[in-house]
Formats: C-alpha cells, structure tokens, sequence
C-alpha cells in the first residue's frame, strides 16, 4: 500500500471513530455511598461501569463539593446516574445534599431538562419483601418516588430503577455478579 493511501485509509479510520464517540450519548454516574471500598455490591456496580466507553463516575463522598467540580461532566450528560446503597428508606445523606447544593445550580445552568435520570441501587432484601403485605410494606418504585418527582419537576426523564436485591443474602455473590452484568449491560444501552 503506497503511503498516500495508508495515510487516506488513517484518515477516514480517524474520521469514523471520531463520528462514533460524538454521537455515542454520555452517562454521570454519581456514587453515594460512605464506605465504598468496603461495599461488595456497589463496589461491583462501579467496576461494571468502568467496563462502559463515556461513563464518568463520580464519587460525591470523595469529590470536592462544588458546583466547578460537577460542572463540566454534568453539562456532557445526556443521563444522570444516582447510584446509592438504599437503606432505611432511601439514599445516604451526602446524596441529598449533593441535590439541594450540586443538583439544583444544574437546574438553571447548564441546565437539566431533557437529560435522563436512572435510580441505581442495592438493598439486602429480597424483591419480595417490596410489596405491600411484604416485609418493607412498600414497592421500590414507591419508596423511591420522591427521585421521580425530582426528575419530573426539574424536565428530565426518569428512567426505571434498577436494583439489585438481596445483597445480604447468603448467596449474595451471585445476586451481586448478575446484577453487575446487568448494569453493564444497561449502560451500554444508554450510551449508544
């Protein structure tokens, strides 16, 4: 091959992967959690993410607190990943404070309406222990509603919650690898 065209053949190789990554959508993953190196399963969740080409994953108990530090990836986004391990009821507290301080300077600038946002978490109970007459006496869907108001409120999409259930267990290894894959899964779904 003449070196004219190795250099034509590299320059549409270049043109085709650089159309690929712009049209390809982009995903902020926001992990809650106080002692992620500890997690097993929120900890698999993130390694999962790391997989998926245009995910950024934030940490918001290691991140600096500041609109400046969010502001970049928030705007790159087309979805917004709250990843929490939910306990008593909902999200850890450094999660809602990262919405009435980080989340709620995006709703004017640069702007949330027309973005997606996902619910991500893990619980120790079993999916049927969400349900009335169940053990926790509500759905996730129910307990996780005030996240939708948020999204609807703010003009974003909400996406359905994905949850991986009985991360307590004593089989919690397995729940936890498929729903790892599972969200690998889902977020390459959401970024093509």
């Amino acid at each position: 091959m003449s070196t004219k065209r190795r250099f034509q053949y590299l320059l549409l190789t270049l043109a085709s992967q650089i159309k690929i990554h712009a049209i390809m959508k982009h995903i902020l993953l926001l992990i809650a959690h106080p002692k992620l190196q500890e997690s097993k399963a929120n900890k698999a969740l993130i390694d999962a993410a790391h997989k998926v080409q245009n995910v950024t994953v934030k940490d918001i108990y290691a991140e600096p607190f500041s609109v400046e530090n969010y502001y970049d990836d928030f705007k790159r986004a087309d979805t917004i990943i709250f990843q929490f391990p939910f306990y008593w009821g909902s999200a850890p507290s450094q999660m809602k404070k990262w919405i009435d301080e980080i989340f709620m300077a995006f709703c004017e600038n640069p702007g949330v309406t027309g973005k997606s946002l996902l619910i991500a978490t893990t619980t120790g109970s079993e999916y049927e222990a969400y349900r009335a007459g169940g053990r926790d006496q509500f759905t996730i869907d129910e307990l996780l509603r005030p996240y939708q108001f948020t999204a609807l409120y703010s003009g974003m999409d909400y996406l359905t919650p994905f949850v991986v259930y009985s991360t307590a267990a004593p089989n919690a290894e397995e729940y936890i690898y498929q729903g790892a894959e599972e969200y690998r899964k889902l977020l390459e779904r959401l970024v093509e």
